[in-house]
């Protein structure tokens, strides 16, 4: 079994599989805004915190068993993200991914395989379960965005943007072919340079820096979203006249507009939003990807579509 790669197979909603198939839980775990990673006795590699199931426990119990034994956590909350799958060798098994705050640590426990804990910002480099590990913290991060401003309503589009008469609760999964409108904004001063935030540490993705984004609410159009996101998290009004819509892109459950405003601003005017953002500076396009490199700003993949078309606009 050795030689068997384990890859990750799919995501599942909680209710999709029973109970009964659920064989292994695994927790996210994060404390003090940092990430908590273990190492085994016998791998110089890092993991999030998991195993199987024993017998006669529950799937929730799982999961707080190996929470304790792996990090030593003696205070926290646990949240259900999802079921997921993987694969090996032609079998399917399935686990639960769960979401801890762990608000106190203790020693790891007498016995334990696990030597060491460590906290991280992201995800490190070296991993236990490469195929799976990325899956599962890019899926943490996603969900725990949704956690803010759950009750919030979107307007819900079809795959050709079309508008449909239902709206959706953000903190409920979305079923499969519908869409939500999403905003990215970046804010460009006339020295070229962009306006960029950090994210807070109780946020998805921690204290890495980005531009203003955020999901269109209920009865927002795009440019509505785009001015009220900058609103929401810099206190900065943008003028509609200087936005452009760069491009568009259709995700998985999301239709994805990016926006160029070309407004000068004093970062000393921007009113950080308490729990969303900590900091804020104006980065050019080259200190952007210095940052992109040394794992301090997030990296989405159309960054360099943004540069080529806000490079047209100059």
């Amino acid at each position: 079994m050795s030689d068997i790669i384990i890859k990750f197979h799919a995501f599942h909603k909680n209710e999709q599989i029973v109970d009964e198939r659920l064989t292994f839980a695994v927790v996210a775990a994060r404390h003090d805004g940092k990430w908590i990673f273990c190492r085994h006795k016998d791998r110089d590699t890092y993991e999030i915190p998991g195993g199987h199931r024993e017998a006669g426990e529950s799937i929730d119990c799982a999961a707080e068993r190996e929470l304790t034994e792996e990090t030593g956590a003696v205070r926290f909350s646990l949240s259900p993200i999802c079921v997921y799958s993987v694969a090996a060798g032609g079998e399917t098994s399935y686990g639960k991914l769960y979401f801890a705050d762990v608000f106190e640590l203790g020693s790891l426990p007498p016995g334990s395989e696990i030597v060491e804990i460590y906290h991280f910002d992201k995800m490190p480099d070296r991993l236990t379960y490469p195929h799976i590990q990325p899956m599962l913290y890019e899926k943490t991060q996603t969900w725990l965005n949704l956690q803010s401003a759950k009750d919030e309503l979107w307007d819900v589009y079809d795959v050709e943007r079309n508008p449909t008469v239902r709206r959706h609760r953000r903190g409920d999964p979305l079923p499969e072919g519908d869409y939500h409108l999403v905003v990215h904004v970046w804010l460009q001063n006339s020295s070229g340079e962009f306006l960029i935030t950090k994210r807070a540490p109780n946020k998805g993705y921690p204290n890495m820096w980005e531009t203003t984004g955020g999901s269109a609410v209920a009865g927002d159009d795009s440019l509505t979203a785009a001015i009220r996101e900058v609103k929401e998290e810099t206190g900065l009004d943008v003028r509609p006249e200087n936005g452009t819509c760069l491009f568009s892109i259709t995700r998985e459950d999301s239709i994805v507009d990016i926006w160029l405003f070309r407004q000068d601003f004093d970062v000393r005017d921007v009113r950080l939003q308490e729990n969303e953002t900590s900091d804020a500076k104006y980065a050019s396009e080259a200190e952007i990807r210095r940052m992109v490199e040394r794992g301090e700003f997030c990296e989405f993949d159309f960054l360099e579509t943004v540069y080529k078309a806000a490079s047209r606009l100059a």
